[in-house]
């Protein structure tokens, strides 16, 4: 059993050595001729439709894509995750890029690789797009606003195709595939171009704005269409009241917002219909809000009060604060899609002012199981160009 283990080893060891050996030993004209072959088999998939976790032919999602292109075009076996082949590559230079390297994106709110595409030269590469106008496996352009903004680092796998030091100096000005080296050149143009011949949108930002190569957001003069609105419906509650610990409903709240989503951090302004129970009170914050990506959102801004709040659990008077008034944050879960709306869940953190009868400051603890608020909702998303 011994002798069978160190057999097994030794194999093992073996395989690994040649590999690595073969890796080492694969010549630049070899490495040219597998990168023009990556190329080549995803510019054959340019249509294809997005899915979740599919590998094709017929659908990929984006690390899908990468994965079936280099196993049939390369014979490289790669992971299924994007983070997994970010592990796996080698970070280069972004001048040293080579058709068939990859190119790494963060597209998320938590700032790890969430996205990946094959380069294909000129700064543009080919991707599994999962959301927008333009979904699916579609060319897009390092120089759109929304793909330089979350460009991370471009990784290599398969050994660079150029076979001097000097050929790596020069790689800004090489255009690495001429544009007569590309096949059905008509339908990749029709994936990047309209009937018309102007550029269409490729990419876009977490709510669908998309951007066009020259940086300019696909508004067509128009800044509104960049604009994006959302409502939210919640259930207000707390767990403590001035005089004991208890989880207790404060009300009902209707949430409307609309934000500039052309900008990394988007601004916005909107207002909450509050139904205050535990104060006995209506409310209208008008609430001016920085959405940090599509996840995290602080809004902070003056309160109108409708009737005279009292103390929670009791019947004494007290005075709502115009202003200073609210200050909040938002956490969003994913969109859901849902035809062109995007549904997602929210958990929101507010403390309103509120004042004794006489004007003065609360103490901490009252004013903490007066005004602090944990809300629990649903938000439905929808870009107004829409409607426009």
């Amino acid at each position: 059993m011994k002798n069978a283990k160190k057999f097994l080893a030794l194999i093992a060891i073996s395989l690994v050595y040649i590999g690595h050996c073969a890796a080492k030993t694969m010549t630049a004209e070899q490495a040219a001729e597998a990168r023009k072959q990556i190329a080549a088999q995803a510019k054959q998939y340019i249509g294809c439709p997005y899915r979740s976790g599919a590998i094709g032919p017929d659908a990929f999602d984006c690390s899908g894509l990468i994965y079936t292109v280099y196993r049939d075009a390369a014979g490289t076996q790669m992971p299924r995750s994007v983070k997994a082949i970010y592990s796996k590559s080698k970070i280069i230079k972004t001048d040293e890029a080579e058709a068939g390297d990859l190119i790494f994106f963060k597209t998320t709110g938590d700032g790890s690789i969430s996205h990946i595409g094959i380069y294909i030269g000129k700064n543009q590469f080919i991707h599994a797009a999962s959301d927008g106008n333009n979904t699916g496996v579609i060319v897009s352009s390092l120089k759109e606003r929304y793909y330089a903004s979350s460009f991370a680092a471009v990784g290599r796998v398969i050994p660079s195709g150029r076979a001097t030091k000097e050929d790596v100096a020069d790689a800004a000005d090489d255009e690495i595939i001429s544009e007569e080296d590309i096949p059905d050149r008509d339908d990749i143009k029709s994936a990047v171009e309209g009937s018309d011949g102007k550029t269409k949108p490729r990419g876009k930002n977490p709510d669908g704005i998309f951007m066009t190569d020259d940086g300019s957001s696909n508004s067509n003069g128009k800044w509104y269409s960049n604009l994006v609105f959302d409502a939210t419906l919640f259930c207000d509650w707390n767990f403590f009241l001035p005089t004991r610990f208890m989880l207790n409903w404060r009300g009902l709240s209707l949430e409307s917002n609309v934000r500039y989503a052309a900008w990394k951090f988007q601004p916005g302004v909107g207002t909450i219909f509050r139904y205050n129970h535990a104060s006995k009170i209506f409310q209208l914050p008008i609430v001016f809000s920085l959405n940090f990506g599509d996840y995290v959102k602080v809004y902070a801004g003056p309160v109108i009060n409708f009737g005279k709040p009292t103390f929670p659990d009791s019947d004494s008077k007290i005075k709502g604060s115009f202003f200073p008034g609210i200050l909040g944050v938002s956490f969003q879960t994913p969109k859901i899609k849902a035809g062109k709306v995007g549904i997602s869940f929210v958990q929101d953190i507010s403390y309103t002012v509120y004042n004794d009868s006489d004007g003065g400051a609360m103490p901490l603890h009252d004013s903490m199981a007066t005004g602090l608020v944990f809300s629990s909702g649903v938000r439905v998303t929808l870009p107004l160009k829409n409607f426009l």
